[in-house]
């Protein structure tokens, strides 16, 4: 429309000596019914294809090094990075909104091999059709695995118990959204299918991902599960933006076994910017989910060790970083 709009404006010029003669009304109506077209189009704009991408970037490093410390200590370095990606398209009555959260991070210890203390990969993407003010017929899909192996350490020894895509989680979900404005949501989904897929053989691996010991004992990777959910997501800022805070939480219900048990997910990011490219970052991720099963060893008879099921517990990751930031 702005090439329209030029054009018009270059051919008006152009055929102005054609027109010197006319009748200076004419021009003022001719001149006055294009003026009044061009007002219209403009007002058209914003129904036109939207696009709104974004997001930040972070990087944040730090290292200790000790020579002759008469207090002691351990040399160590760490090394971290997150990114918060999002493109929403809007348009009349239908809107897409996609995201990603990931991170990775490592830590080195003394003369240790490096271990990752970060490790989260997390996409979605929903489609939504305007039903009424602020409500939303909604459908989504989303993803959660992580880039690397991970392991437990303990003094005894270390156990595998996860690698990328093992575990994925993957959630398809119809239902309604309730949207009062861009920093809150409600999504409600009485239809959501969970499909846990693990890329593992490991019996520790698929225990602790939540395939169950029935399914384990058919040599079944994968589990299934049909129930409903609620999402509540919550963002904003502070401070000319300076200040920004990012919550999703997380309910979902299996309809087909132990509908009591409800699963559990609350991701929380809190970012204040010190600086241009320098900014402090909480992050907070908390699951309960009753399938997960947590190990511990247990000695046995002959004196070695084992790995042992002691069921769900509460699952706790908390990060504190300062480092660079970009925002775009």
């Amino acid at each position: 429309m702005k090439h329209i709009v030029i054009l018009s404006i270059i051919l008006c010029v152009l055929s102005l000596p054609a027109q010197a003669q006319a009748d200076k009304a004419a021009i003022k109506d001719a001149a006055a019914k294009a003026s009044a077209g061009v007002g219209r189009d403009a007002k058209k704009l914003p129904d036109t294809l939207k696009w709104k991408k974004g997001g930040d970037v972070s990087l944040n490093f730090s290292q200790t090094s000790l020579t002759n410390w008469a207090a002691g200590g351990e040399n160590s370095l760490t090394l971290s990075s997150s990114s918060n990606l999002f493109a929403n398209y809007k348009k009349g009555k239908v809107i897409w909104e996609n995201y990603a959260f990931l991170a990775y991070g490592i830590i080195r210890a003394g003369d240790r091999k490096s271990v990752k203390n970060s490790d989260q990969i997390n996409i979605g993407s929903r489609i939504g059709y305007q039903m009424a003010k602020n409500w939303y017929y909604t459908a989504a899909l989303l993803g959660k695995t992580q880039f690397a192996p991970g392991y437990k350490y303990t003094s005894i020894d270390t156990t595998y118990i996860s690698n990328f895509l093992a575990p994925i989680y993957t959630y398809l979900s119809l239902g309604l959204d309730y949207k009062p404005s861009s920093k809150v949501s409600i999504s409600f989904a009485p239809a959501m299918g969970k499909a846990t897929f693990v890329r593992s053989n490991d019996p520790v691996v698929l225990s602790s991902s939540g395939i169950t010991q029935d399914l384990i004992d058919e040599d079944k990777k994968s589990r299934y599960e049909f129930g409903g959910g609620i999402v509540f997501n919550l963002n904003g800022n502070f401070f000319s933006k300076r200040v920004t805070y990012i919550s999703q939480f997380e309910l979902f219900s299996n309809y087909l076994k132990e509908p009591q048990n409800v699963d559990i997910v609350w991701d929380f990011q809190f970012r204040i910017a010190l600086a241009k490219f320098v900014a402090a970052s909480v992050r907070l991720n908390m699951i309960y989910d009753d399938d997960q099963k947590t190990f511990r060893k247990e000695r046995q008879s002959d004196g070695s060790y084992k790995d042992e099921p002691h069921g769900a517990k509460l699952q706790v990751k908390e990060y504190f970083e300062i480092g660079l930031s970009y925002a775009f």
